[in-house]
């Protein structure tokens, strides 16, 4: 028997075609369907207040969600692709429908007043790239389900309320770039787990309750890390010793904390850092000479410590140094002319330590960038240097309690961008012998010009 198979009619594969596009335009529909019931959602949470904003105005059902104001969309599939209202002055709670914005890579809420818990449903948005809900009012834990957003490089929380501590499932954010933890009330270690992600260029904890120690071989793991901000917490132990993976921080802050010990060698190895804060810990031993060899270092800040001896010469010499404070150490030795002579050298703290010998008179020629000069509470001896007044954009100088004499210089008359003059608790005199120095009513900038030539007594405290 001949079997005769008839090709199908025009008419039929017609209608299959109109068939297959209707189907595709109904998962279409029903995809943008989902996308503008979760903005809607979003928009609801928000308080009466904000709904009188632009956004109330703009996020019309009348219009094209892909239209409203902060929303983008891909082209092809219409699907919201970012959320910008950042600084909107918005209020509200952030609705668990967030989490069906499947298509979102972009997410920025920061600048708000959100509050309440964040949704766990953010954890279903498998595309998010950024999420940036800095300075908020958001409170609770931070989800330890979010490193189900695996593709997310750019991780901001900082500036609202979280509490509860760091979860190590953080960690498995391979993808991740910047960690912005800082301003909240986080406790408990920071998961050392965090430093094997390796694209992580900046983690940012500031001012929360962050305890133990960091990992030795800090950067092994996190080779390109360049800023690291732990300032304020409570970190305790020793500081790293192997930096030397470290080559890239340009900005390591670990200030206010309770770390001890000595500043290790392997610090010697961060070429590129640009800044550099230990202030305000434990630290002991002298400052080591290698310092001198940071060639880019911009702010060297290293107060309230036990550091003793004498400050390496060394450091007067690095070429990019603009603000450097070492004050409430254990100090000694006479200030090195070469202080004077730094033309990049902008602030200079030294106040309560142990200096002693004159300042020196006749280096001052290259300060010209010179605006604050602190020295107060040391054992500085003989006359304050006329020449200051080529420092010409001083507008802080504080001498208070130490064991200056003779005449306080005319020449600082010329000075007239000061604002605070402190030179009491020594045993000066005015340019002629008068109690009142005759340039003072030159000063006509001066905020603050304290008694000239009171007796050193010590400080109430």
């Amino acid at each position: 028997m001949l079997l005769i198979i008839e090709k199908p009619s025009n008419l039929l594969l017609l209608v299959f075609l109109v068939a297959h596009l209707c189907t595709i335009q109904l998962v279409r529909s029903s995809s943008n369907f989902t996308d503008r019931f979760a903005l809607i959602a979003f928009k609801s949470q928000l308080s009466s207040s904000a709904n009188e904003t632009v956004l109330a105005r703009n996020w019309s059902t009348a219009t094209n969600f892909c239209n409203w104001i902060g929303v983008s969309c891909s082209r092809r599939r219409q699907r919201v692709t970012a959320l910008d209202l950042s600084k909107m002055g918005l209020q509200g709670t952030l609705s668990p429908q967030i989490g069906n914005l499947s298509f979102i890579v972009t997410l920025r809420l920061h600048n708000n007043s959100f509050f309440g818990f964040l949704p766990s449903e953010i954890s279903r948005l498998h595309r998010l790239k950024i999420l940036w809900l800095d300075f908020n009012k958001f409170e609770g834990s931070i989800p330890p389900s979010l490193h189900q957003c695996h593709k997310l490089s750019y991780l901001s929380l900082g500036g609202n309320m979280l509490s509860g501590a760091i979860p190590s499932s953080v960690g498995n954010l391979s993808a991740l770039e910047i960690l912005d933890l800082q301003y909240n009330n986080l406790v408990g270690p920071l998961p050392s787990v965090i430093f094997n992600i390796s694209p992580l260029s900046m983690i940012a904890i500031t001012k929360n309750q962050i305890s133990g120690t960091l990992p030795t071989d800090l950067c092994s793991r996190c080779p390109n890390l360049q800023r690291l901000h732990l300032p304020f917490n409570e970190f305790s132990g020793r500081l790293p010793t192997q930096m030397n993976h470290c080559g890239e921080i340009v900005k390591l802050s670990l200030s206010y904390n309770k770390f001890e010990g000595r500043l290790p060698k392997g610090f010697q190895s961060l070429k590129r850092l640009e800044r550099l804060y230990l202030g305000g810990n434990n630290l002991t031993g002298s400052i080591p000479s290698f310092i001198g060899n940071l060639s880019s270092l911009q702010v060297l800040g290293m107060e309230t410590n036990n550091f003793y001896g004498s400050i390496p010469s060394d450091i007067w010499h690095l070429p990019n140094l603009h603000a450097l404070n070492l004050e409430n150490n254990y100090l000694t030795g006479a200030l090195s002319q070469a202080i004077f002579n730094s033309s990049s050298l902008q602030i200079i703290f030294m106040d309560s330590n142990f200096l002693s010998g004159n300042i020196p008179i006749d280096v001052w020629q290259r300060c010209s960038n010179l605006e604050n000069l602190v020295l107060h509470h040391n054992n500085l001896s003989g006359r304050i240097p006329s020449y200051l007044s080529n420092c010409s954009r001083l507008s802080l100088i504080d001498f208070d309690l130490n064991l200056l004499s003779g005449p306080i210089p005319g020449s600082l008359g010329n000075l007239k961008y000061l604002q605070k003059l402190a030179l009491d608790h020594n045993q000066l005199i005015g340019e002629h012998g008068d109690q009142d120095p005759n340039f003072i009513s030159s000063l006509t900038n001066c905020r603050v010009l304290e008694s000239l030539n009171s007796r050193r007594k010590s400080p109430d405290y």
